[in-house]
């Protein structure tokens, strides 16, 4: 046998994060120990995360964590639901909003995040193809970013500076990921980064401008 072959290392496998391997695992282990990986080992564990998979744990794991916190943070500031709407009297019966306005917003808090990672995700992928960069498909960006902003998510407990590490936290995991699996270096994420926040940008502008324009017809049928 060729002495070489006992310095060899074992292939990589491609088989991870845990959470994507629940069903063997076991839920709260899965949950638990990809939480723990994309804390203290991000490069590690986006190393071995498949690259084709669908976007549902992914978007399960940081709905959940988001969810959470938000609820968690909701509950510890005892803020007054009654904030959440609109103080000026005329707004108000313009906007003509219900009175049960504000736990609507709470309850419609998951969707908003399942929308915000669906932009984020869809401008980075678009921002890397038109770099020349993207080598796989959407649901690997999507899945990326899922399990940065799922997994930053979790700082906000962290009293006074939570937000402002989770923040931080959910930057470096996108870079990280992205590095180790597209090889991108710092400044190659940050103009890919710019580019994006222009592609957000734009489909926000869309969005409200067919959004105005569905109104407008809806008054005139109406």
């Amino acid at each position: 046998m060729n002495p070489m072959e006992h310095s060899q290392l074992p292939p990589l496998i491609i088989d991870g994060p845990p959470w994507e391997k629940k069903h063997e695992v076991g839920f709260f282990v899965g949950f638990i120990e990809t939480l723990k990986a994309f804390l203290f080992k991000p490069a590690n564990t986006f190393s071995v995360m498949r690259r084709l998979a669908s976007v549902g744990d992914a978007l399960v794991y940081t709905v959940a964590i988001q969810v959470f916190t938000f609820l968690w943070m909701f509950a510890i500031s005892d803020i007054d639901p009654a904030l959440l709407l609109p103080q000026d009297p005329v707004l108000r019966d313009m906007l003509q909003l219900p009175e049960n306005f504000s736990q609507i917003m709470v309850l419609l808090y998951p969707v908003s995040v399942m929308l915000l990672q669906f932009i984020a995700a869809f401008s980075f992928h678009l921002a890397l193809k038109w770099r020349d960069l993207q080598s796989y498909d959407f649901t690997l960006v999507f899945r990326i970013f899922a399990y940065a902003s799922g997994t930053g998510a979790i700082l906000i407990l962290i009293p006074v500076l939570g937000g402002l590490f989770s923040f931080a936290m959910t930057i470096y995991l996108s870079y990280v990921g992205l590095r180790t699996i597209y090889g991108l270096n710092s400044i190659s994420f940050f103009v890919t980064t710019l580019l994006a926040i222009l592609v957000t940008i734009g489909l926000y502008i869309a969005l409200v401008f067919g959004v105005t324009i569905l109104l407008i017809l809806l008054s005139f049928l109406f």
